[in-house]
């Protein structure tokens, strides 16, 4: 009786004086961010580019957005199986999970649901343009629905 009292004893100050990972994890909880909207796996975008040649050093550059397995739709739609479009010209992605910040003439927000978007006097010489969808918050759906087109203008 004397082992058996011993062992719950000891067992209970184990317990006691253990770490609360339960704290931990409320107040991670609590300051996570919403979940993204997931995609679909086959969910894909697609990203033209088209341009005149240069005058005086610029071009204004058309960007053309279409997808497959997901919807469009305004910003704020939190719909699963939709999103919106964002551009970034000549600028790294932001970290997953994150929300795609807003960089005036480098990271666009397509809000409003549009399909199309056109960086205005863009200098000649090499780009990079990505397209991202993200859902109503944002944030870039997962698995990443997005496209990379590097271009010349001259």
């Amino acid at each position: 009786m004397f082992r058996s009292s011993f062992a719950l004893l000891a067992l209970a100050l184990l317990v006691a004086c253990g770490p609360d990972d339960s704290a931990e994890m409320t107040s991670e909880a609590e300051t996570a961010p919403e979940a993204t909207t997931m995609a679909e796996p086959e969910a894909s975008v697609y990203l033209v580019v088209e341009f005149p040649e240069a005058t005086d050093g610029v071009a204004d550059v058309t960007a053309t957005l279409t997808v497959d397995g997901i919807r469009i739709v305004p910003a704020g739609d939190t719909t699963s199986g939709t999103g919106h479009h964002h551009l970034y010209l000549d600028t790294d992605l932001a970290p997953a999970g994150q929300p795609v910040p807003s960089i005036p003439g480098k990271v666009v927000h397509m809000g409003d649901g549009s399909t199309e978007f056109v960086f205005e006097a863009v200098p000649v010489g090499a780009h990079r343009m990505i397209a991202v969808v993200a859902d109503g918050l944002h944030v870039p759906l997962q698995p990443w629905v997005v496209d990379t087109v590097e271009f010349e203008i001259r």
